[in-house]
């Protein structure tokens, strides 16, 4: 018994030898592949050939670098639960820890199952693999920094490279753009309208146009964003050109959101209940066409089931990603690894001009 025993933690031990040593190797070959961008954009300031096609190489291997970071953050995490939990009386010890620390069900899974995106839909929890066939953000749990206002930075090489932007909507108010441009905030996504998810009744915000001009004075990059319950193609288009139409004299110099999340918690059943991931992509694709044929740039807004489980995210990949998904006491980071190019990361933020709380974004250019 005692030369089983021996046996099994020589080869947890060689095991994890093994995973250290793979991270390691994942990591430079994924500082090799910077390397090799570094020199390829350094090709371009002495020809000027087939531009396209090294655009499309450096794309692709801006995207197998971010893969191979993110497997190596995988197998760091992988690494470090097996180390903690190599043995069944760890395993409970480490379980029993999370536990009593008051960490929810949804975090000790993230922690056991760092390979895989996990989320909870209707009392039920849903594993989702990673697809690295689409674009990844590359970025690195390190990147992000919270200050000591409690707002999240994004960095690189120790400087501040995210832009700070809120989103809001008639329920924040009376807002002091002036203020609030005076904070530091850059950017401001104003809700144009929505579609009432029981009647189907489409209904501008009529604060829109005052926050949207009061921002613009300001100085801020101005957005705009509609809240869809869209059942087919058809009502999508309508929702675009319903915000189209009250965009009239205003100087949007940000993308246009298409915002699409699933109705839970209410009285009455959502007129989406049922619908199909298939319809679901058909309308927002339906709403980004009619966003791009006015001249303007469409963005997906979404939280991780709106990405994971309403969308199919392989016919999506030539549209912006607008990514929300909150920090907690234990995670500063956004747990998504696919491209976005925005991060709403609270719906607790605080900003000079805007009574209460408001969503808080970083963007990344």
């Amino acid at each position: 018994m005692n030369n089983r025993r021996y046996g099994r933690v020589r080869n947890l031990a060689l095991y994890s030898i093994l995973m250290t040593i793979t991270s390691i190797v994942l990591l430079a070959i994924s500082l090799t592949l910077v390397i090799h961008k570094n020199s390829a954009d350094g090709l371009f300031a002495h020809k000027n050939k087939k531009l396209t096609t090294l655009s499309a190489d450096l794309a692709e291997t801006d995207n197998e670098s971010a893969r191979l970071l993110i497997q190596n953050q995988q197998l760091l995490k992988e690494n470090k639960v097996l180390k903690e939990t190599s043995t069944g009386a760890l395993f409970k010890a480490k379980l029993k820890e999370m536990a009593q620390s008051g960490l929810s069900t949804t975090q000790i899974l993230k922690y056991f199952f760092p390979d895989e995106l996990i989320l909870t839909d209707e009392g039920s929890f849903h594993f989702y693999d990673i697809n690295y066939d689409l674009k990844l953000h590359g970025r690195t749990d390190e990147s992000f920094v919270k200050t000591e206002s409690g707002e999240i930075e994004y960095r690189e090489n120790g400087e501040s490279a995210g832009i700070k932007g809120i989103d809001i909507s008639k329920y924040n108010g009376n807002i002091d753009w002036e203020k609030v441009a005076a904070d530091g905030v850059k950017f401001a996504y104003i809700r144009a309208g929505v579609r009432g998810y029981s009647s189907g009744s489409i209904v501008m915000d009529e604060t829109f146009r005052t926050n949207a001009e009061g921002a613009s004075a300001a100085g801020l990059q101005i957005g705009t964003y509609f809240f869809s319950q869209a059942v087919n193609e058809e009502e999508a288009v309508a929702e675009a050109d319903a915000l189209l139409e009250s965009l009239d004299g205003l100087n949007i110099t940000c993308p246009i959101a298409y915002d699409l999340e699933k109705v839970e918690n209410t009285d009455s059943k959502p007129r989406t209940k049922g619908l199909t991931t298939e319809q679901y992509t058909k309308n927002t694709i339906a709403f980004c066409e009619r966003i791009k044929k006015a001249g303007y740039t469409p963005i997906i807004y979404g939280n991780i089931k709106t990405f994971l489980m309403m969308l199919d995210m392989t016919q999506l990949e030539d549209y912006q990603k607008w990514f929300a998904g909150y920090i907690s006491d234990d995670s500063i980071t956004p747990y998504f690894p696919y491209e976005m190019r925005i991060w709403q990361y609270t719906s607790n933020g605080s900003v000079d001009g805007i009574e209460g709380k408001c969503d808080m974004n970083i963007a990344f250019y």
